[in-house]
């Protein structure tokens, strides 16, 4: 595959799940011939404000490199090649994956990204809702990603393609045609969050199997 995959890792609690974690993708990614850079970054102190990071580093990433990559949330577990997202070069600008064929279920990992103007405008926008998140203490990167997407897709000229929901299979679902499978952490800071958020403690364990 020619588009590079991207990701970071900030361990938070005195768990070391991430960093684990992106250990374990750059193995996966250096076995299927992949092209990959994993850097560490600072922990701003939770797991939302790490979260809500994730548009910056994106950014940061593709005007440093300054060609198409993929990002990659740092626990995905790749059990496939990725060469599908180099069919997108040339005839795309963003393709994320869905869990359903509504745009509403977009995820927020894997993510192709083109470098031209219109990305990064996509990306400032994302930014700019991240960091009114991190003011108000609610939500998260995705829920900051939903918030925007629908007005890119329907921009005249914005060339917005998606990728089928075996790039986003669920813990415990996988099949023989599961090609990434979601990672889902267990700190106990992302527990906290969602407690704040007025999730029950059931949905919380359901939404946080770690290496389980």
């Amino acid at each position: 595959m020619q588009t590079e995959v991207i990701s970071f890792y900030s361990d938070l609690d005195g768990s070391t799940y991430y960093s684990d974690h992106a250990k374990r993708l750059k193995n996966q990614l250096d076995r299927l011939g992949l092209r990959s850079d994993i850097r560490e970054k600072k922990s701003l102190g939770s797991y939302q404000k790490n979260c809500l990071s994730k548009p910056q580093f994106i950014y940061y990433m593709l005007v440093q490199k300054q060609q198409p990559i993929l990002w990659l949330d740092v626990d995905s577990d790749v059990r496939q090649s990725l060469n599908v997202f180099d069919l997108f070069q040339d005839n795309t600008d963003l393709a994320f994956t869905c869990s359903l064929p509504k745009l509403y279920a977009a995820k927020a990992s894997p993510i192709y990204l083109a470098f031209n103007s219109k990305v990064v405008e996509f990306l400032q926008h994302w930014i700019h809702v991240a960091r009114n998140f991190e003011e108000t203490g609610k939500w998260f990167d995705h829920e900051a990603l939903l918030g925007i997407i629908n007005k890119f897709y329907t921009q005249e000229g914005f060339r917005m393609k998606f990728v089928g929901p075996e790039y986003c299979v669920w813990p415990g679902e996988e099949a023989a045609n599961s090609v990434i499978v979601m990672g889902l952490a267990d700190v106990e800071s992302k527990k906290q969050s969602l407690r704040e958020l007025g999730v029950n403690e059931e949905a919380i364990a359901w939404q946080s199997p770690g290496t389980k």
